[in-house]
């Protein structure tokens, strides 16, 4: 019986390097890559695959530059070759550079975050120039390792709206004789890049080309697997926290290593580098400013006890307020940067406010709707505003209001100004007593 040779690749997404420059998380994104290029290499990998999104922008700084030039030459440097190239399909074999066959292969696809206007180069097509790495748009190339084929069907990100017109429009098929992968950076039916922005996707898992024998996708940050048309679907997550989702906080950071064959084989393999990020909700009830910053203070404390993996880096900490606040406070009052301040040493604190309700500013938000579809004046629908604002404040009485409205409508400023004096008496004198 012949052994059959067997590829090993390292599947890999959305490093993001660059991503939360000048803050005290600029260094995570480089030392995840980093640390994922050496752990492949030294599973004795014979190709890296990295599903778009390298760099966190279209046009990086040249110190972001700098370090991803370095960490692209560990596999130049480090690594074995050990492929040839058999075929390309819409990639012609003359623009790839020799060097980028040098060491172990890197294939890569280009992601969102480094989209640019047609006709401009993004920053992956400029790690190829450099020989860094093989680029692949909407492109395939054959590999061959001692007469095993392995064909990678590329497919770069496309904006929603377009992606299954341009899909269609490609057309991949697969290479026969080959083990046959087709790597995307979409999302994918419920598969999104973040739940909490509610991004919606015009690529549903059917619509993928049948007949490959593994499907892989970035863009996605969280890991996930799945099956279409039979077969596995892949996604290694990012590398990077970036969003500080609650679902990042449930799965490890890492990327595969997948072993081809008749029915691939995969591990997952857990970065070391990435900091701890805890997670929680946090919901509160007719909530007073003072009891808000008691809570949080004592969730912070409570996370901190936490079992932690990575002693090097202080921990991420995200705590989203759900739930209403007393009528009298609003979310702007809470100040969640003194919070932030006051742990600095401690964790990075990320505080979201954006659920919290004022019941009284609802109530206001309501009737400010309801003013705009009424088929009203300006001067009645100013009328009603006023009204709405100056109900619940003590001493005031309406119709002395709709009195001073209507002095000020008629431009009789010198009566408003007495009327107003003579409101201002009875609401000190209420407060007096």
């Amino acid at each position: 019986m012949v052994a059959v040779t067997k590829m090993r690749i390292a599947v890999m997404a959305d490093f993001h390097l660059g991503a939360k420059w000048g803050t005290p998380r600029e260094n995570d994104s480089f030392d995840h890559a980093e640390e994922a290029i050496r752990k492949a290499l030294e599973m004795d990998v014979d190709l890296i695959l990295i599903l778009g999104d390298i760099f966190d922008t279209r046009i990086p700084k040249l110190e972001v530059w700098d370090r991803a030039l370095r960490i692209f030459s560990i596999p130049k440097t480090e690594g074995t070759n050990r492929l040839k190239i058999v075929k390309t399909k819409f990639k012609p074999v003359e623009t790839i550079p020799p060097l980028a066959l040098q060491g172990t292969p890197v294939v890569a696809l280009c992601g969102n975050h480094e989209r640019r206007t047609r006709g401009l180069k993004n920053p992956v097509e400029a790690l190829e120039s450099a020989g860094k790495l093989i680029y692949l748009e909407a492109g395939s190339i054959v590999f061959e390792k001692s007469g095993e084929r392995v064909a990678i069907h590329g497919f770069s990100y496309v904006p929603e709206k377009y992606v299954l017109a341009q899909l269609r429009t490609w057309n991949p098929t697969p290479e026969p004789g080959a083990f046959n992968v087709l790597a995307l950076h979409q999302s994918i039916g419920e598969f999104v890049f973040s739940k909490e922005t509610e991004e919606e996707s015009m690529l549903k898992v059917g619509d993928l080309p049948p007949g490959f024998d593994l499907y892989l996708n970035g863009h996605v940050h969280y890991r996930a697997e799945t099956e279409a048309h039979g077969a596995p679907l892949l996604m290694p997550g990012s590398t990077e926290r970036t969003q500080l989702l609650e679902v990042e906080a449930r799965n490890p950071k890492g990327f595969y290593l997948v072993e081809t064959g008749g029915r691939p084989r995969w591990t997952f393999v857990e970065l070391k580098s990435p900091r701890d990020f805890f997670y929680e909700e946090m919901k509160v009830e007719n909530a007073s400013l003072q009891e808000l910053y008691t809570k949080v203070r004592s969730k912070i404390q409570e996370l901190l006890l936490r079992h932690r993996k990575n002693l090097e880096k202080i921990p991420i900490i995200r705590i989203r307020l759900m739930g209403t606040l007393a009528k009298e406070i609003s979310r702007a009052d809470f100040d969640e940067r003194l919070i932030e301040e006051e742990f600095r040493d401690k964790a990075l604190v990320t505080i979201s406010k954006d659920a919290l309700v004022s019941p009284g500013l609802e109530e206001k938000l309501r009737s400010l709707r309801e003013f705009k579809e009424k088929q009203l004046s300006i001067d009645e629908k100013g009328m009603l505003l006023l009204e709405e604002y100056v109900k619940d404040v003590q001493g005031i009485e309406l119709v002395s209001v709709r009195d001073l409205f209507g002095l000020l409508a008629e431009d009789r400023v010198e009566d408003a100004v007495k009327k107003l004096m003579s409101l201002v008496e009875k609401m000190s004198e209420v407060n007096t007593r």
